[in-house]
């Protein structure tokens, strides 16, 4: 049987007859294409479509739903981020409207399983350490209480005197039954001054510290926008970068792999966007580096210039958050170097970086299940330190 849907719009959801299928109903939607430039719409719609859907479960009395996997890699979108999408949505309707449904399924393919079967324990944890487990390795940007994708930029509020609150603000805002507690804040509602006087300023040394943090604010801001809206596809098939598990403290640990950067070949404004891009939702708790040396050669050598423009780039709470670089594999050349750049060019991280010859010194801080290793890592260890380490290298049968 035919059935014909008047038109259906990315992020809408409609509902027909189950027919001879075993379900009463089938709820249509359509999912977004994915380009990076337009993120922040493609999330919304495709927070949209999760949401309506269960939306309209909840209307027709219905006690339970499956899901497929409404983005398909054909529209582009990358999987991990959907399904964080996917699953924070469902968690966060649940919550408000549990009672409603009795049993949500996600129906996966063999693409998708390992994916859901990694993020599921984050939005729907087992048992209460499954949940403590899980809990440093939820994102920053989970959304407002409904799971939606909250924009600062959406969050523009006008006043009648932007930037110059009154005594009696507050009071007013409560009568007009009003969010404007974000008066003021923004760009459009204060006065920025003469930017190059400022730049003129912070050469002589006479802007004040608060004005030097709000320079460097919206210098990061400006970054992290051009990062969100780039395509950065080649520098993040490089897998130079990426999230494991948690360190013996429960923090972060994020993985650096020197031999897949190609210093040479690659745009190192590039690399510092997709650094910024990665980065900005883990800094927000505190994390650790994981740096493997192992194997690079001058073609992988990330240079002291650019190093200080990332450090002087990158928010404060990257700094702050940070509490170890492990240098894994180090040679006396990339000590020495280590060395004058903690020493001359930044302050506050010479005390951070631990030089770890062996992969057995990196297990007393992060345990071996807790990290993804390149398998050159692995195999490198093992021929440098001993037979003790192949029980980590991966079963040629995997």
């Amino acid at each position: 049987m035919t059935v014909v849907i008047a038109g259906c719009r990315t992020g809408e959801a409609k509902l027909t007859k189950g027919f001879n299928l075993a379900a009463r109903f089938i709820i249509h939607t359509v999912g977004p294409k994915y380009k990076s430039r337009y993120r922040t719409a493609a999330e919304s719609s495709l927070y949209s479509c999760y949401r309506n859907v269960l939306q309209l479960a909840k209307e027709q009395s219905m006690s339970s739903v499956g899901f497929c996997v409404i983005n398909s890699a054909k529209r582009g979108y990358p999987l991990e981020d959907a399904t964080h999408i996917a699953l924070r949505t469902v968690r966060r309707f649940l919550e408000i409207h549990g009672e409603t449904l009795e049993k949500v399924v996600f129906a996966v393919s063999e693409l998708e399983e390992a994916t859901y079967q990694k993020l599921l324990p984050l939005y729907f944890p087992r048992s209460l350490k499954e949940e403590s487990r899980s809990l440093p390795c939820l994102p920053a940007d989970i959304g407002n209480a409904e799971g939606e994708p909250v924009v600062p930029e959406r969050q523009i509020r006008i006043s009648e005197k932007p930037g110059a609150p009154e005594d009696n603000q507050e009071e007013e805002d409560e009568g007009l039954g009003v969010d404007l507690s974000f008066i003021g804040s923004h760009a459009f509602a204060r006065m920025e001054g003469d930017i190059d006087k400022q730049r003129r300023l912070i050469l002589q040394g006479q802007l004040s510290e608060a004005a030097l943090q709000k320079q460097h604010q919206r210098n990061y801001n400006r970054w992290l926008c051009q990062a969100r809206s780039e395509d950065l596809s080649d520098i993040a098939s490089l897998k130079a970068l990426y999230q494991t598990g948690v360190d013996n403290c429960g923090r972060t640990v994020m993985v650096v792999v020197g031999r897949n950067i190609p210093v040479t070949l690659i745009d190192m404004d590039k690399a510092l966007l997709y650094f910024i891009h990665v980065m900005d939702h883990i800094a927000v708790k505190e994390y650790v580096l994981v740096y493997f040396h192992t194997l690079t050669s001058e073609y992988n050598h990330l240079d002291s210039d650019f190093l200080k423009k990332l450090y002087d780039v990158v928010d404060v709470k990257y700094k702050r958050n940070l509490k170890a670089v492990y240098f894994v594999h180090p040679t006396f050349r990339s000590k020495v170097s280590t060395w004058f750049f903690t020493t001359f060019s930044v302050s506050g991280l010479k005390d951070k970086i631990h030089h770890v010859d062996s992969l057995h010194q990196l297990f007393s801080a992060i345990s071996p299940e807790q990290i993804d290793f390149p398998p050159f890592v692995l195999e490198y260890d093992a021929r440098e330190n001993g037979p003790y380490y192949t029980s980590y290298l991966p079963s040629p049968d995997l």
